[in-house]
């Protein structure tokens, strides 16, 4: 009888923790369909509209080149990082890929014409104030396993990646993003502020061909005090 009972015990307590589990996972999932159903589209210019705001680079590498505005279109052809093309058209709907929310844009590469998911291209495009061979471009990196909404910045040199950072923010935009002007024609440092409305404005620093995220830049313990963009500029936490 002891078995009997301990058994029926087993069983509606592994039955309780299946259904446990399972509102969970419903749980999860309905806010994760919330927090997508939220995602701002992120949306450009076409040709056009504006033939100068339709030239852009890409955010990303390996970039698909496909026959129609599908991730189930046939895909022509890959097109690597900070390659520069030129929006031709959108498509009529968004698509929400890898949490990011955008329409898909005709491009052409040569003799193909093809159609390029918009969560691929950079949203803002930077030119180092150190070195004219690099460009930072930025852009969405879709949301964290906890939904948290991120978005990237990747130094690029010549078509090749040299660095990459992903981070957290609510409420950022390329219109709040910002390559600081340099001072220092020595400089060897990139200071690309962060704005947001509700936080205060945080940086990405390029040096030694590193991205690094601060919230607060500071001098040299051998330098004077300084302005932001100097060579000697330092990362909150880094050695001098």
């Amino acid at each position: 009888m002891r078995t009997l009972k301990n058994t029926q015990e087993n069983k509606t307590m592994s039955t309780s923790k299946r259904i446990v589990q399972s509102l969970l996972i419903v749980a999860v999932l309905f806010i994760a369909s919330d927090v997508f159903s939220q995602t701002k589209e992120v949306e450009f210019d076409v040709y056009t509209t504006s033939a100068t705001k339709a030239s852009k680079y890409l955010l990303a590498d390996d970039v698909a080149l496909r026959d129609c505005p599908s991730v189930q279109c046939e895909q022509l052809t890959t097109i690597n990082i900070g390659t520069n093309v030129r929006l031709l058209a959108k498509s009529e709907t968004p698509h929400t890929i890898n949490g990011i929310k955008s329409k898909w844009y005709k491009v052409k590469m040569g003799s193909q014409i093809g159609w390029i998911f918009g969560g691929m291209i950079s949203q803002k495009t930077m030119v180092s104030n150190t070195n004219p061979e690099i460009r930072f471009v930025f852009g969405e990196a879709g949301f964290d396993f906890k939904g948290n909404k991120q978005f990237q910045v990747r130094a690029l040199k010549n078509g090749i990646q040299v660095d990459k950072i992903v981070f957290q923010s609510e409420r950022l935009s390329h219109a709040n993003i910002t390559l600081l002007n340099q001072k220092d024609k020595k400089s060897t440092v990139d200071v690309i502020t962060l704005n947001n409305t509700l936080d205060a404005a945080s940086y990405i620093v390029f040096k030694n061909n590193k991205l690094q995220k601060t919230n607060t830049l500071v001098a040299s313990n051998m330098t004077k005090p300084i302005y932001t963009g100097l060579s000697y500029v330092f990362c909150e936490g880094e050695e001098n």
